[in-house]
């Protein structure tokens, strides 16, 4: 690791490393002529592809933990909380005996900073079932699609899971938010949500979630925690190690003008605004869980695959431990360390 050649001076006076070095390495590499922070040309057939990838590891990903938990997906209904796109929903329900999928979301392409560009929904599904039918046409195998998920931040592998098209069944998308459920008036056997690191208000999407849930609904929840190395997304982390966790919001603020002025408006509403604040933990999700009348039924934290290289990036920084116990002393480092959260709660009986 190059030594930092500037620190930020925080507000009690001590000194923060800043350099590209403790960012850049963990990115997924950029497209040519782009800063790490600008999302890819629409035209960036690479960056397309890793977008290919990232579906199938995540429907490979969900039908694989759904299957480890003794779901049968037969004459059940889904509802995919941030649906994006709704490749995942329209997939799951193609390939299993799902009933019927819905996918919300507030946002359409290109309309946040997260989202995908836009492109026609239809002609992705098609390519997308196209080379499932071609490469995996009995099971989904992680090795035949391992090339497009090379970028992926993920560490476990998902198990080879039985897959059977099953032709056409409907699936409906509805621009609302997780928090606004009741417009649906419908009741739901699985909720999906794989983007709750952009939603704020969390006790509301589990009161939203608990008032639209069937009498044995499961939650399944991909989840990315603003306390792992790079939670506040490419966006918005800082180029100190750790960043986050060792700035108060104010000096957040002050760091993003002396260090990225130029973008500093857009890195700040990022960090406030496009990530669920106040911060929560995965000990305050699962409380909130429970009021909600769900128990935790699975938790799998999946390691950054990178998590030996950030674990030293700790000890670059004097007082390191010290200044996370004191913004953040109920996070653990299990938390810090992790990837991906990969949970299922199940409606308490």
């Amino acid at each position: 690791m190059a030594a930092p050649t500037v620190w930020f001076t925080k507000d009690d006076g001590r000194k923060l490393p800043v350099s590209d070095d403790y960012l850049i390495p963990f990115l997924t590499p950029t497209s040519p002529g782009t800063s790490y922070w600008e999302p890819p040309p629409a035209d960036n057939v690479e960056a397309l592809r890793r977008e290919d990838g990232r579906v199938l590891l995540q429907l490979h990903q969900v039908i694989d933990l759904l299957l480890r938990c003794g779901v049968d997906l037969g004459n059940k209904t889904l509802l995919d909380i941030g649906t994006g796109n709704g490749m995942i929903p329209r997939l799951i329900l193609h390939y299993s005996d799902l009933k019927a999928a819905v996918g919300i979301d507030p946002y359409l392409d290109g309309e946040h900073l997260s989202s995908w560009q836009a492109h026609d929904h239809g002609e992705l599904f098609k390519e997308l079932t196209g080379f499932i039918d071609k490469h995996c046409p009995d099971a989904m195998d992680f090795q035949e699609y391992r090339h497009l998920a090379g970028y992926q931040d993920f560490s476990l592998q998902p198990a080879r899971v039985p897959l059977r098209a099953q032709g056409h069944k409907n699936f409906r998308f509805e621009k609302i938010g997780a928090h606004d459920l009741q417009q649906l008036d419908e009741k739901f056997d699985i909720f999906y949500a794989k983007a709750i690191d952009h939603i704020p208000d969390w006790p509301g999407i589990f009161k939203a979630i608990s008032a639209a849930a069937s009498d044995d609904a499961l939650i399944v929840i991909k989840h990315f925690s603003f306390f792992a190395y790079l939670g506040p997304h490419r966006y918005a982390t800082t180029n100190i190690p750790w960043g986050h966790l060792l700035l108060t919001d104010a000096e957040y603020r002050r760091f993003a003008e002396e260090f990225h002025g130029h973008r500093a408006k857009e890195m700040v509403e990022f960090y406030f605004d496009g990530l669920s604040y106040p911060r929560t933990t995965m000990h305050q999700m699962v409380m909130m869980a429970r009021e909600n009348g769900f128990t935790l039924h699975a938790a799998i934290n999946e390691p950054n695959r990178n998590v030996a290289r950030i674990q030293r990036m700790a000890d670059v920084v004097p007082d390191f431990w010290d200044i996370v116990r004191q913004n953040h002393p109920t996070v653990s480092i299990e938390e810090m360390l992790s990837g991906r959260y990969h949970i299922v709660f199940r409606r308490a009986r």
